[in-house]
């Protein structure tokens, strides 16, 4: 913080505490954010003393928790003005979810967590805790506090018409608004024939961008069926959409449902990717993931007519939703990666194709090397993340003459 004084008394001296301070602007350090200050300022010469009282406010550390939401989830996200302040510790939580890291490590384990399987139309509150430390040595310690209240949405189940790819066989499906991670959805069946004595048939569903689907085998063809979705919160309430009729003999031809999901974990030149692969009217042959070197942002629509380039290196995945490892990628590069699936019948069907970039090679980075000229041209973070700005922690740059430098950000 630097303070302006009135400079009034040309001959004397000015002390702050015991220190002298030169001229009518000086900097007091080590001071606490969001604070009010009232300070004396002893003015004095050899024979009298004067006290000039001023007061100030170091800067706002403004914390503040934000969130977004879906009919039955919230994602919570803690945020603050750090300016030069000290962190020691980031605590934010809600509903019995926690995320708690040293300051120092903020950065790199994230400010933001999502709680799911909540009750559509139902408020929580979120807390963010910031702890900071200051003074000589950062021997004193102050907490700050700020919370939020998020609600989720009105759910939405809308269910669409069956598609009856093979006799018996049935892809059901829903509009939704449920978390695309939400494990606890799915869909009811029963024959419409049956009273309430029966129980229905029921299986989970996996939800992609707003659409859930489940797939239901071996109906008995010789009767008519009625299916609807369902979702249960962690509270144990289940919700429900409209009952559809199904005849499992009415078959029509379908093609398999292929997506790519845009979340992505890259850890050095690893990723780790996840698709989403429904079949339709043919069996399936293969299923899997894409994956090749491309210029850096690389997209494409999905479909059946994406173009995936000769070399593209292929790992094979299983399920509805697939999950794969990328192993041995070239460090600091750009790879696209496609979801697939492959029918008996010869063809192949893309879900959406995405894009990432590998982290920097710190397995043989040496001490700091220096040169005279050499200014950054890429920063990244310890897991060899590409980043923009510095961060808390170990930063490693590259500079313009191709050596490589660690920097620790306080």
């Amino acid at each position: 913080m630097t303070v302006k004084v009135n400079n009034i008394y040309k001959e004397y001296k000015y002390l702050y505490g015991d220190t002298p301070l030169q001229g009518d602007i000086f900097k007091v350090e080590n001071l606490c954010p969001s604070t009010e200050y009232h300070t004396p300022i002893v003015v004095s010469n050899s024979k009298n003393n004067y006290v000039y009282r001023t007061s100030f406010s170091t800067k706002e550390l403004n914390p503040k928790v934000n969130f977004t939401s879906t009919a039955s989830s919230i994602n919570f996200n803690g945020t603050f003005d750090e300016g030069d302040a000290t962190i020691k510790t980031y605590v934010l939580e809600a509903n019995g979810k926690r995320i708690e890291v040293d300051g120092k490590n903020i950065s790199s384990k994230g400010k933001s967590f999502t709680i799911t399987g909540l009750d559509p139309l139902t408020t929580y509150i979120g807390k963010l805790t910031l702890t900071v430390s200051y003074g000589e040595g950062n021997k004193n310690t102050k907490s700050f506090e700020a919370s939020s209240e998020g609600k989720t949405q009105q759910l939405k189940l809308s269910t669409q018409q069956p598609k009856v790819i093979s006799v018996g066989n049935v892809i059901v499906a829903a509009e939704s608004n449920l978390d695309y991670e939400e494990t606890n959805a799915g869909f009811e069946w029963r024959r419409t024939d049956w009273t309430d004595d029966f129980a229905s048939n029921t299986g989970g569903a996996y939800i992609y961008e707003g659409t859930m689907e489940g797939y239901i085998r071996n109906l008995n063809t010789e009767k008519l069926w009625k299916v609807r979705p369902y979702y249960e919160s962690n509270s144990g309430k289940r919700y429900y959409g409209e009952w559809m009729g199904l005849d499992p003999t009415n078959t029509s031809y379908f093609e398999p449902t292929v997506h790519t999901y845009a979340k992505i974990d890259v850890q050095n030149n690893t990723a780790s990717v996840k698709g989403y692969a429904m079949r339709g009217s043919d069996n399936v042959a293969s299923q899997g993931f894409k994956y090749w070197k491309s210029a850096a942002g690389a997209r494409a629509q999905g479909g059946s007519k994406v173009s995936v380039p000769a070399d593209a290196k292929t790992v094979e995945a299983s399920g509805q939703v697939m999950t794969a490892e990328l192993t041995g990628l070239d460090y600091e590069s750009s790879y696209s990666y496609v979801a697939f699936m492959t029918t008996t019948e010869g063809q192949t069907f893309y879900g959406e194709v995405q894009s990432f970039q590998t982290g920097v090679d710190t397995s043989g980075i040496d001490s700091p090397t220096t040169a005279e000229e050499a200014y950054e041209v890429a920063r990244y973070d310890v897991k060899g993340r590409r980043i923009s700005t510095p961060q808390r922690g170990l930063n490693i740059l590259r500079l313009s003459d191709g050596s490589v430098r660690k920097v620790m950000v306080k």
